[in-house]
């Protein structure tokens, strides 16, 4: 008896749930041809979804056109998460052709219209097709429908093709009354912007557009097809140019953005400010953009509340050396930090130490370095500032 209890338990702890399932439909296909991803992560909130850094919600679906053999991989979406599962899609350009693509079905909902009237075509092929749409040379799937709306009397042509041949069908719709003649406009990339075009690896960035038409997106890298106002949240892990091409019926346009992932720089460790040489050393060597990371850094590390003792606000990167040889061996205890005026003018801000009240802040400037005292004689205790908030980047047309 004892045997099979062991035995039970093995079998029990061997059947631990996967943190997340992954589908790949077809999951061998031809270049050019789609394939739809599927998942379900049940243990995390988001995934990030690689090659592409695209955060996405743990239980989604995406369509996807790979060029060569790919391995997709889920992660988790939080900072250093771990991967989640994959999937493998093989691209082969010697597969099989199978039966050439066939138009079973291709009707409109109305054959006629007054101006501007929407019309929802349908249509549904067989042979593994991809279906263009004409006027406007819109691409879409073997089974699917869209809304048109003709302001004139218009002929569409549905042609189904695969790698083994194709069909053709096509339908009127009559536009009834006066005013028929104008036609829409194609589908314009009103605005393609990025919450930070400047990071370092592994923070996150928000895109985001909003396109005039009845318009779809398809975002690269990555192969998404999303909706025409919309956003998504994505994790460049090394400098990335994100495109971003609209289509309706009428043809379409592009967009793109280039979002840079800057290399970390050196910070020095609490075991390095010990050493007042080295403290100064590098504040007096430090050009500003370095600095404001470095005070940047070490406000991160403060509690929430924390006070200091404002010094200085100043423009020219020249007081750096200043501030940092008046505070001599009390040089780890300077925050070089931003400051942005009413005007919007962007100056810098030196503060000395963090504390956990006003009155810690004044007894310890009280006995900072004699030097630092009297060149900074105006220095007031205050509030260690908040991090300034991410100003959405625009793209010019």
């Amino acid at each position: 008896m004892l045997p099979l209890l062991a035995l039970t338990t093995v079998l029990c702890l061997a059947q631990v749930p996967s943190p997340c399932t992954l589908t790949l439909e077809p999951s061998e296909v031809r270049p050019g041809d789609s394939v739809l991803l599927t998942w379900s992560c049940t243990q995390v909130p988001r995934i990030r979804l690689e090659p592409g850094g695209m955060i996405l919600p743990a239980r989604s679906q995406v369509t996807l056109r790979p060029g060569y053999t790919t391995t997709y991989r889920v992660f988790d979406a939080r900072p250093n998460g771990l991967e989640l599962g994959h999937a493998e899609v093989r691209v082969t350009p010697g597969l099989p052709l199978g039966e050439p693509a066939r138009i079973c079905a291709f009707d409109a909902s109305t054959r006629a219209v007054l101006p501007g009237e929407p019309v929802v075509l349908k249509w549904e092929c067989a042979g593994s097709a991809k279906v263009r749409l004409e006027p406007g040379g819109m691409e879409l799937d073997g089974k699917s429908e869209v809304t048109v709306t003709p302001m004139e009397n218009t002929r569409y042509t549905i042609t189904a093709n695969n790698a083994a041949g194709g069909q053709s069908r096509t339908l009127e719709v009559a536009v009834l009354g006066p005013g028929a003649g104008a036609l829409p406009l194609p589908a314009v990339a009103c605005t393609f912007t990025a919450s930070r075009q400047v990071v370092r690896p592994g923070e996150q960035v928000e895109l985001r557009w909003s396109c005039q038409g009845n318009a779809k997106v398809h975002l690269e890298p990555g192969g998404l097809e999303l909706d025409g106002q919309s956003s998504i949240a994505v994790v460049p892990d090394r400098t990335t140019v994100y495109t971003l091409s609209v289509s309706n019926l009428m043809g379409g346009s592009s967009r793109s953005l280039e979002v840079r992932v800057e290399e970390p720089r050196i910070v020095l460790s609490e075991k390095d400010l010990k050493d007042p040489e080295e403290a100064i050393k590098p504040l007096e060597s430090m050009d500003l953009p370095e600095a404001l990371h470095r005070g940047e850094t070490l406000r991160a590390a403060a509690p929430a509340g924390s006070w200091t003792t404002r010094m200085v606000v100043s423009g020219p990167p020249k007081g750096l050396k200043l501030v940092a040889r008046a505070a001599g061996e009390k040089a780890p205890m300077i925050l070089i930090l931003p400051f942005q005026r009413k005007d919007g003018l962007r100056l810098w801000q030196a503060c000395y130490g963090t504390y956990p009240t006003s009155g810690a802040a004044t007894r310890a400037w009280q006995s900072a370095p004699k030097p630092l005292r009297q060149a900074f004689k105006d220095a007031f205790p205050q509030r260690l500032p908040l991090a300034p908030k991410p100003v959405p980047e625009t793209s010019a047309d």
